[in-house]
């Protein structure tokens, strides 16, 4: 515990997979912070007297930053759900343009962004997003931090259920065409935090990583099939698919905004299938593991560990999902 920190954090996407991660890491340290949740949703450590909560029902073309305090810093982990390009451009521009507007108002000593390292090659809707409000906050003349992570552990937990429940595990291609070093919400929410007292964090975009080694889709097959004692199958699937679907769905997709949305879930599919999350070195076009930074203890085999031991813990990833 930090003693005697009573600077004012404000954390916008409070109740997200990084965002609650983040809010404990602050109470840890004695930050007070103003969490943004909205009305349907809940937050953990309530009870914390450092912390205060502010529930708002946040809707386009509605002032709700007008209900927010005079803070030092802003954390915003706002990221859309979906990643189509409505929603996108509603939460990861708009939102956090208002929040800009907002920090520019009451003379903001710091606004750090939770972006994703895979803006890096940008391809999707959701990149694009980003990259128009990152560039508005870089020019806004704010200190800014921009925390562009790997993989989390969340994301590379979609085919648990599959393995527990003894069916394969799906690859794409040789399974080995990607890598990443995944990151876990509690090694993130302490560098994000890091940001505000560490100058080298100030004014810069910052990929980061956990400890390596690099992981693949196959090493995490290799992992979850010892873990859980299953027999190893593994599926292969090609990539192609992705084309084929988005041949048939893509004439349909000018008359109708779900397969519109469906074939902007297939391309942001394609693009993990084929795009590694690390350091994108531009020069020799190619993903570097050794380039990219590296932080924290947390290894995703101990992750997986921890979802054998307390299977209730194995997150829904819902939509995100592509084959069940």
């Amino acid at each position: 515990m930090v003693s005697g920190c009573k600077k004012k954090v404000l954390v916008a996407g409070a109740t997200g997979y990084i965002g609650k991660a983040v809010v404990a890491e602050l109470l840890d340290r004695d930050y007070i912070v103003f969490a943004i949740v909205r009305k349907e949703n809940q937050l953990e450590y309530s009870d914390q007297s450092n912390l205060n909560v502010i529930s708002l029902e946040i809707g386009e073309n509605s002032d709700w930053t007008k209900q927010l305090p005079k803070v030092d810093i802003i954390i915003s982990c706002l990221a859309s759900r979906s990643g189509c390009e409505h929603d996108t451009n509603f939460v990861d521009y708009s939102l956090n343009s208002d929040l800009l507007y907002f920090a520019l108002k009451i003379k903001l000593q710091h606004f750090i962004l939770l972006s994703a390292i895979c803006i890096q090659k940008p391809k999707l809707a959701f990149q694009r997003a980003k990259l128009r409000f990152n560039s508005k906050l870089m020019s806004s003349g704010l200190r800014y931090s921009i925390v562009l992570p790997t993989a989390f552990f969340k994301s590379l937990s979609g085919q648990v259920n599959r393995i527990k429940n003894g069916k394969s595990f799906l690859v794409f291609g040789t399974g080995k065409r990607t890598s990443s070093l995944p990151i876990s919400e509690i090694d993130l929410a302490k560098y994000i935090v890091n940001c505000i007292g560490s100058e080298e964090s100030w004014n810069k975009s910052l990929p980061v990583g956990g400890p390596g080694p690099a992981v693949t889709p196959i090493d995490q097959a290799e992992m979850l099939f010892k873990i859980f004692d299953k027999p190893k199958k593994i599926k292969h699937i090609s990539p192609r698919f992705f084309d084929f679907a988005l041949v048939l769905l893509f004439p349909v997709s000018f008359f109708s905004q779900k397969i519109k949305d469906k074939v902007e879930l297939l391309k942001i599919g394609k693009y993990y299938a084929e795009e590694s999350m690390l350091y994108y070195d531009a020069e020799a076009n190619a993903y570097d593991a050794s380039k990219t930074p590296q932080f924290g203890e947390k290894l995703l085999y101990e992750y997986y560990c921890s979802l054998r031991d307390e299977p209730e813990k194995i997150p829904d990833m819902g939509s995100q999902k592509l084959f069940s």
